[in-house]
């Protein structure tokens, strides 16, 4: 029997590839002779870059730029001869902030602006961007800052593009030098939703930043404005750009001002792990990720297997932490296995997840 095991992180708790080693050591206890390969995943959020250096190998770079609050840090990117990845957490991350710091009306991606120049002046022509775990709701023009873009209010005064005023910009001014044009920018995310409204950047994402109902307000308002300046430059609209409310809204700043292309993360991991072929092989796969919803299904890794499996006909098991998914939402043939089934509480499953994988692969009976 053929058995690939293909989860994203549980976050909080385990990687991918310790996902990958929990539940390979509890199927060897009641498959001993099955053929169990293992394919740690990633969909563009936070971890990718640590899932794409596994099958790339790339080389770290690691320079002097700043946190969303402009303070001094140290933040690596990835890079070989021709291409770099870059995390907009290492350096934008709402990691980096304690909860009492977190407000998405003065954080900047200014930072991540400076590990992209970093990378443009170095003469990379293929740049990606993963957009997951940002602490700002700039649009994406701190990052423009950082490439000498300049800000103007109505009366015809520079202001920084944080989050609080975006509103009050009148008029964007490019700079006389623009590396990004004969470079290739991608941005992998891993969720399409858009710019505005209830599930865009401000109204479904910015209260975890810290933002109350009166922020969450405020940037949308500016979020809107912005993208309207945007139009007015280029004919583009980016309000109607899957994808483009992830990270604070950096897909609409950088396809609009930079003219990147918008791809889902999960995507090119796929590619570059030829999970395709992976999946052709497999009798059956494994995948999961800590928390299962409906979200899952839409452009995660979960519903990246599950479409494969099912174009394939490939019998599929999930693993979560927890999963709130509606019943129905998954095939008849797929089945949910949950560590809060045996774990005693939330804390004990995030603190011994590789245990409780690790029992629950025990319990699994393939037919």
């Amino acid at each position: 029997m053929n058995i690939l095991i293909a989860p994203d992180k549980f976050k909080g708790s385990l990687s991918a590839h310790e996902v990958c080693v929990a539940i390979a050591a509890g199927l060897r206890t009641n498959y001993p002779d099955a053929d169990i390969r293992s394919a740690p995943l990633a969909d563009g959020g936070d971890g990718t870059l640590a899932v794409l250096n596994q099958y790339l190998h790339l080389r770290p770079r690691l320079i002097q730029t700043c946190d969303p609050f402009g303070r001094a840090l140290e933040a690596v990117y990835l890079e070989n001869d021709d291409a770099a990845f870059i995390e907009v957490a290492a350096a934008s991350g709402l990691v980096l902030l304690s909860p009492a710091e977190r407000n998405p009306l003065l954080t900047s991606t200014f930072g991540t602006g400076v590990q992209l120049r970093d990378a443009l002046v170095r003469g990379k022509k293929n740049i990606s961007l993963l957009l997951g775990g940002s602490a700002t709701n700039d649009l994406g023009l701190g990052i423009a800052e950082a490439l000498d873009f300049t800000f103007f209010d109505g009366r015809g005064k520079q202001i920084r593009p944080t989050g609080k005023n975006l509103a009050d910009i009148r008029r964007i001014k490019l700079p006389d030098y623009r590396p990004w044009e004969d470079t290739e920018i991608t941005l992998l995310c891993d969720v399409d939703n858009l710019l505005c409204g209830p599930s865009g950047a401000a109204r479904m994402y910015a209260a975890q930043k810290g933002a109350d109902e009166a922020a969450i307000e405020q940037l949308e308002r500016g979020a809107s404005h912005v993208a309207s300046l945007i139009e007015a430059m280029t004919n583009q609209s980016v309000l109607d750009l899957p994808g483009a409310g992830a990270a604070g809204g950096i897909g609409a700043g950088l396809v609009g001002l930079l003219g990147a292309k918008m791809t889902p993360g999960f995507d090119l991991i796929a590619e570059q792990t030829q999970l395709d072929e992976k999946i052709k092989w497999a009798d059956v796969v494994i995948s999961g990720e800590g928390q299962l919803d409906e979200q899952s299904l839409r452009g995660k890794v979960v519903g990246g297997i599950l479409n494969r499996c099912a174009q394939t006909g490939t019998d599929c098991y999930l693993f979560a932490g927890r999963s709130t998914l509606r019943a129905g939402a998954l095939a008849g043939s797929v089945s949910v296995f949950e560590i809060m089934e045996i774990a005693p509480g939330v804390e004990a499953a995030m603190k011994d997840a590789r245990e409780y994988l690790t029992k629950l692969s025990q319990k699994l009976v393939i037919h």
